[in-house]
């Protein structure tokens, strides 16, 4: 029997509820009709992303941006050279 697909706002407010001051996670998960082990991995990836939000300097995924950017700005001069060297092969043939 497949599992319960949850939504990612779904799973947010189950884990900010469960955080909640004074707040019973059995009873938030069985109310939800959640296991506590998953709540608890819901819980442990919703802080993580927390604290990879929280972190200075350009995320890894920037980092990964900036790598393909910089390789196609690499790639457009190659290509920007290789036009220059056609075309004046182009008018150098054509004045013969």
């Amino acid at each position: 029997m497949p599992g319960r697909k949850w939504t990612v706002d779904e799973k947010m407010n189950i884990v900010l509820e469960g955080m909640m001051p004074g707040a019973n996670i059995s009873e938030v998960c069985r109310r939800h009709g959640v296991a506590q082990s998953l709540y608890y991995r819901w819980r442990e990836a919703f802080l993580a992303g927390g604290r990879a939000g929280l972190q200075s300097g350009p995320s890894t995924r920037e980092q990964e941006l900036e790598k393909e950017l910089q390789e196609a700005r690499a790639k457009i001069g190659e290509l920007t050279m290789q036009v220059d060297v056609l075309r004046k092969n182009r008018i150098g043939a054509g004045s013969k």
